[in-house]
């Protein structure tokens, strides 16, 4: 018969043995120090000097004194020495001083891992929930590597799911990054938690980045505020003011909304732009070009008008129609300057500009003047009935001598003008837009000067009512404008008073009319026109000569370089619009 127990080593009473219960109290005490096995510690390498009866220590490697030759063993001081216990494979202790659980696989004691796999959710200082399965309660997080690279992963069920990123302020989403019902990497923001605008877009097909609310820099040292623009967008303009002139960017971009792009039928650019139907109305390109009015500029473009089917020879241009080019003034503050803002009426060749002879308040009926004789007292068009008060100042606070906002189309008839009192009555009580800003009552002072306003075109006509010479052919249109216009004609080849930048427009098929107009034809709402090679750039050889004398006085003349090639030289002479066939 054994001595000991197979499993625990426990001694066994053996037959006719003397005092059993010696034998039967030690196998209780090795019982009573294994069951519910737990050590004070793993790490101490000396026995304590004042050990209580019962204290169980699981010796490391490098004990000394009593316990020296016992590694790995349970030391359990038993209140007069200390017994050791060999663990057998499979046993598991809790030690206290570090909460740690330890297994002995035999040879020697390891850390027990716990089963983490397929949890229902986990929280780290915090409460996990059924959505929020991590939850993680800490001043940060760290994902490290273990020896190499580290990748965060977050994968979505189908292309319509989102996988993001989610960023909060006081649990409202501020703002969101990763694949947001799409596979197209986007950014978004907030400003609510519920409106979320995108602010970046990197197509997944092609990698491609959009900006969908624009994008925008700023520099101290002066670059300003603007756009962030491509190459591409850059050597689209070439030795040229105008963006996109020859359609080498890929979408008609800054053409006139409503244009068609067309890369086959060109004039040996790289893409053209048409319209087809009656008449366009005045189109402009988007951008906006910042000019020095004091210098000539060339505008330069292609036209091509599409021939019709039909018998068109009783009208005198047949299937062609009236197509023009000019631009659209632009003040300092972006807004567009019109005639009603500077043109003046004159009167059998009399100038209406004056002065106020008496102060003018909003809620007047009455503007008495210093002189009404250039006043329109005949002609009843009411673009020619208009008032204007010369004392604005933009919002750098630069004034004008000739250019005001403050205008009003219609503000008197012919009969409201007394040439001997000097007095214009209006149709109605001058309005408080009307008023004077630097006035607490809006008054303005005697001696402001005052016109009568005459409205028009918004676009300052560079080559007007052009009818190609042919159709189905590229024709050149070419025209130039330059130095400011104080004359009051609104003069064609001029900019307007106040101008700083320009934009680019077009009137095409202004003759094509449903029912016909003018001796014109109405050739249907399909008949296409071409645009193509937009040019707006400083003309190299050039002189502005200004008008002295007559109605025009204020307006320059432009005289430009001319090659004469048969006398193999250039002359410079007066400024002509032209449409050529090419």
């Amino acid at each position: 018969m054994s001595d000991a127990s197979a499993n625990l080593s426990l001694p066994l009473i053996q037959p006719s043995q003397a005092q059993k219960h010696v034998t039967h109290n030690e196998a209780l005490l090795i019982l009573d120090a294994l069951a519910q096995l737990s050590v004070l510690s793993a790490t101490t390498t000396a026995p304590p000097a004042e050990p209580a009866t019962g204290d169980r220590y699981l010796l490391p490697s490098g004990a000394t004194g009593a316990w020296s030759g016992q590694t790995a063993t349970i030391a359990m001081w038993l209140g007069e020495a200390w017994t050791f216990l060999e663990p057998r494979a499979g046993w598991t202790t809790w030690v206290a001083d570090t909460r740690a659980q330890l297994r002995f696989d035999g040879s020697a004691w390891q850390a027990e891992a716990a089963d983490l796999q397929n949890l229902p959710m986990v929280g780290v200082n915090s409460a996990a929930d059924a959505v929020n399965r991590l939850s993680v309660a800490s001043a940060a997080s760290l994902l490290t590597h273990e020896g190499a690279g580290h990748q965060l992963k977050i994968n979505k069920a189908s292309f319509g799911d989102t996988a993001s990123l989610l960023f909060q302020d006081g649990w409202s989403g501020r703002a969101e990054m990763g694949l947001a019902g799409s596979d197209d990497f986007a950014v978004k923001v907030s400003a609510d938690g519920f409106v979320f605008h995108t602010a970046l877009t990197a197509t997944g097909g092609s990698g491609s980045v959009q900006f969908p609310n624009g994008a925008e820099v700023s520099d101290p040292s002066g670059m300003g505020n603007g756009p962030v623009v491509a190459m591409p967008y850059i050597h689209s303009r070439g030795l040229n003011l105008v963006s996109n002139g020859l359609g080498s960017l890929t979408a008609p971009y800054n053409y006139p909304a409503g244009l068609t792009s067309d890369p086959v039928q060109t004039p040996d650019v790289q893409a053209s732009f048409s319209h087809a139907g009656h008449a366009s109305g005045w189109m402009q390109m988007t951008e906006t070009i910042p000019i020095n009015p004091n210098d000539i500029h060339e505008i330069t473009c292609f036209l091509r008008q599409e021939a019709m089917p039909g018998d068109w020879s009783a009208h005198t241009h047949e299937d062609r129609h009236e197509h023009s080019l000019g631009l659209v003034c632009i003040d300092a503050d972006g807004q567009e300057i019109t005639p009603l803002h500077h043109a003046r009426y004159k009167s059998g060749g009399t100038d209406s500009l004056t002065t106020l002879a008496v102060p003018l308040t909003p809620g007047d009926t009455q503007v008495v003047v210093s002189d009404a004789s250039g006043w329109n007292d005949a002609e009843s068009d009411p673009a020619k009935l208009g008032l204007r008060i010369d004392g604005y100042r933009d919002s750098h606070g630069r004034s004008y001598s000739f250019y005001s906002r403050f205008a009003l189309a219609g503000a008197f008839s012919t009969t409201g003008v007394n040439n001997v009192s000097h007095v214009i009555t209006l149709d109605a009580p001058l309005p408080g837009s009307m008023g004077n800003p630097d006035d607490a009552s809006g008054i303005w002072p005697v001696g402001t000067q005052v016109a009568n306003a005459v409205q028009g075109d918004a676009a300052k006509l560079i080559v007007s009512s052009a009818i190609l010479s042919s159709s189905d052919q590229w024709h050149r249109a070419v025209g130039h404008i330059g130095g400011l216009d104080t004359s009051g004609t609104n003069a064609p080849g001029n900019f307007a008073p106040g101008t700083v930048a320009v934009r680019l427009a077009w009137s095409l098929n202004s003759s094509n009319q449903p029912g016909g107009t003018g001796g014109f034809p109405d050739t249907g709402a399909a008949q296409r026109v071409w645009i193509a090679g937009a040019s707006f750039r400083p003309a190299p050889i050039s002189a502005l000569q200004s008008v002295t004398t007559g109605p025009a006085a204020g307006s320059k003349t432009i005289h430009v370089a001319k090659a004469d090639v048969a006398g193999s030289q250039i002359q410079l002479q007066q400024a002509a619009s032209e449409v050529v066939p090419i």
